[in-house]
């Protein structure tokens, strides 16, 4: 009887190793997601009015302005670099997309922003892979660059919207759910074809995982860095469109923090800083993770100072999971 038995029981214990086995990965890839449920479960049940409609699509508004920055920022990360330029260039567009407006009209307005915003790329690429300066400096440095053109053009002035077409594209809906957010779904849609079906998102992962390497394989490493800091551009100028449209003006200081803001939900989504990995589902995630959290803290009546110290630990929590994260599917790759 025993001998008979023991075929079922081993089979059993097979099932139950393979179980485990499969929550320990998922739980491992899958991390900010799971984070994000728990989230989306706490905050539901301890504050009512977080499962009121109105709240719901406020998080989505909110997320997509720091997702469409981050979703360009993730791409820079993996490529092994990132660019704290992004609230100068997001004030720069923002002003002159406004400045814009009243004379040349919202369609070319649009356009302008969007080119303005992968112009400030390419130069921000330029000035990583061509003087040679690290991203840190180089981007820190062109922050103040843009923010001041910023200030300059404006003479320190908010600049009103009144076009109220445009402005339907921060405030508005298609089938109740917000502009911004669909414009941030198509951005992460885009950006998932280019890194995961072309040859240039293959050489973003391989220049991030190992310049050198990508180098000596072929591959045009200045090139995909400089196309990557575009792209984040480009993104740029679709946040400053839809912030500007939110809130009706534009000023220098419209996206203080952006920066940090951006780098957060790219880390915290599993993007690591080292290069090479990451998933713009992640970025896609995270954003919407930070926002549920201040509306939250908000909702709470947290102090906004107390805020800061909360993402301060998220962003400390999140590496130290990415840190266990690698080790433990390094582990895995080993077994």
């Amino acid at each position: 009887m025993s001998a008979a038995l023991s075929p079922t029981a081993g089979s059993d214990g097979l099932g139950s190793n393979r179980l485990l086995h499969w929550f320990k990965h998922s739980l491992a890839r899958y991390t900010i997601q799971y984070l994000l449920l728990i989230a989306i479960v706490i905050v539901g049940l301890t504050n009512e009015n977080s499962r009121q409609m109105s709240n719901v699509l406020s998080v989505l508004l909110q997320a997509s302005f720091v997702g469409i920055g981050a979703a360009g920022m993730t791409i820079v990360i993996i490529n092994g670099a990132f660019d704290l330029s992004v609230a100068g260039m997001l004030a720069l567009c923002g002003v002159v997309l406004a400045l814009l407006l009243p004379d040349a009209g919202p369609i070319i307005a649009i356009v302008v922003a969007m080119l303005l915003g992968g112009a400030l790329g390419i130069v921000n690429g330029l000035v990583v892979t061509k003087l040679r300066i690290p991203a840190f400096i180089a981007t820190l440095g062109m922050m103040y660059v843009y923010l001041a053109f910023a200030f300059i053009i404006t003479d320190g002035q908010v600049v009103a919207v009144t076009d109220r077409g445009f402005r339907e594209l921060g405030t508005g809906d298609v089938m109740g759910l917000p502009i911004p957010f669909i414009l941030m779904v198509v951005t992460y849609l885009v950006l998932q074809v280019i890194l995961t079906r072309t040859t240039y998102g293959r050489n973003i992962r391989a220049v991030g995982s190992n310049e050198i390497a990508a180098h000596v394989g072929g591959i045009r490493v200045d090139r995909v860095r400089i196309v990557a800091f575009a792209l984040l551009g480009v993104c740029i100028g679709l946040a400053a469109i839809v912030l500007t449209a939110y809130l009706s003006s534009a000023n220098g200081i419209m996206a203080q923090g952006y920066e940090l803001r951006v780098i957060a939900a790219a880390v915290v989504g599993g993007t690591s800083l080292r290069g090479g990995s990451g998933t713009l589902l992640g970025t896609f995630t995270g954003a919407l993770f930070f926002t549920l959290i201040s509306n939250a803290l908000n909702m709470y009546n947290i102090g906004a100072y107390w805020q800061y110290v909360a993402v301060g630990m998220i962003i400390v929590i999140a590496l130290g999971l990415d840190a266990m994260r690698r080790r433990y599917m390094g582990g895995l790759q080993a077994s």
